[in-house]
């Protein structure tokens, strides 16, 4: 049996790789990745562990008036791990949304 582990994270940045308008139920995964370079390099699924921050998170997704690609969220996060290795975030609080510079 594949033992499961977590561990928390506070404020960390957090950027959409890929996006899903669906609503997953609150605990599943989501369709969306992100990534959140200070934790690990390559993009996991979200898991709302909060009616709030999905709520928050949707509406930047669906009705935000910029790119959701463009913006960075300061989030509070447990990510869960299987054999060491990270396999999803749970999305515990939103704090902010932050607009990222222009790439030239």
């Amino acid at each position: 049996m594949n033992q499961t582990e977590d561990a928390d994270h506070k404020r960390v940045l957090m950027v959409f790789t890929r996006t899903n308008v669906s609503h997953a139920q609150t605990g599943k995964r989501s369709g969306e990745l992100v990534e959140i370079e200070t934790l690990n390099s390559r993009p996991l699924p979200i898991v709302y562990a909060s009616r709030l921050a999905e709520e928050r998170i949707r509406h930047e997704i669906a009705d935000g008036d910029d790119n959701v690609y463009k913006k960075a969220f300061d989030v509070d996060v447990n990510v869960e791990m299987r054999a060491g290795k990270p396999i999803a975030y749970r999305l515990v609080a939103v704090h902010d949304v932050i607009d990222l510079p222009d790439e030239e």
